[in-house]
């Protein structure tokens, strides 16, 4: 059985010890398309400033941590080959670390534009993790029989109908306050989704009591393949969340 997985986001440089953990996957940053540039955080991602960030990085990619860049597709359209050039120039210069690219679409890009960064990405980094960042109940509704509008009314239900989808490895699906649910994950299969290619969360202030640990021990133990749990943020997370959802996804 494929190795669960367990991910943190990373959003700032507010942490410590990030591969002193139960995870496999940090999701880190925020990378946007802005004047022409890429920007991490506001930034340039070679800015000082996280210099400590792309250390810290590069020894959890020695400890087979995958880690992935969230990118935010927003811009792409105004000029998608030039971004897309800068987006590949600089995949190509942290590929000792950069193991994977978390796309956030949000009705931000054209159906052929997404269709094309996926297929661009799969065929330049063939060994880059593909995954894409879901508000939860976007995944559970049905949407089978519309049409997009001018490309831009996004469906994820219509998108895993296309080719590019066979390409996405994962989807970060997340629920908040009580819907991170066997029912959730339920609609989300009668829905068309692979459970393995399935993984769920919420931000840490929705992963606080023991009905959550419970929750998930028991959509683990009904769907032994769902992909794996998340949260949202690192610097936040409840007390040995990593070791406890951990044995909740493979203790026997």
């Amino acid at each position: 059985m494929e190795q669960k997985k367990v991910i943190f986001y990373l959003s700032s440089n507010n942490y410590n010890n990030i591969y002193d953990t139960y995870a496999n996957h940090i999701h880190f940053g925020y990378f946007t398309f802005n004047n022409k540039e890429l920007k991490l955080n506001g930034k340039a991602p070679n800015d000082l400033s996280y210099d400590k960030l792309w250390f810290d990085l590069g020894i959890s990619t020695g400890k087979n941590i995958n880690c992935v860049m969230v990118l935010d597709v927003n811009n792409m359209d105004t000029n998608y080959n030039y971004y897309y050039n800068l987006l590949r120039e600089f995949i190509k210069e942290k590929i000792q670390i950069i193991r994977g690219i978390d796309l956030d679409v949000e009705n931000k890009i054209s159906l052929n534009n997404i269709k094309k960064l996926i297929n661009n990405l799969s065929e330049d980094f063939p060994n880059l993790l593909l995954c894409m960042s879901t508000i939860g109940y976007s995944m559970c509704v049905k949407d089978l029989e519309t049409t997009y509008a001018d490309e831009k009314e996004w469906s994820y239900s219509l998108f895993n109908k296309s080719p590019e989808a066979l390409n996405i490895d994962y989807y970060n699906c997340a629920f908040n306050e009580d819907d991170l649910t066997m029912d959730s994950l339920q609609d989300m299969i009668d829905n068309g989704f692979d459970v393995n290619k399935i993984v769920m969360g919420c931000y840490s202030k929705y992963f606080e009591d023991y009905d959550n640990y419970y929750e998930l021990r028991c959509i683990a133990k009904k769907y032994p393949d769902i992909c794996g749990v998340f949260i949202k943020y690192f610097h936040d997370i409840p007390y040995k969340w990593d070791l406890s959802v951990w044995l909740c996804l493979t203790s026997k």
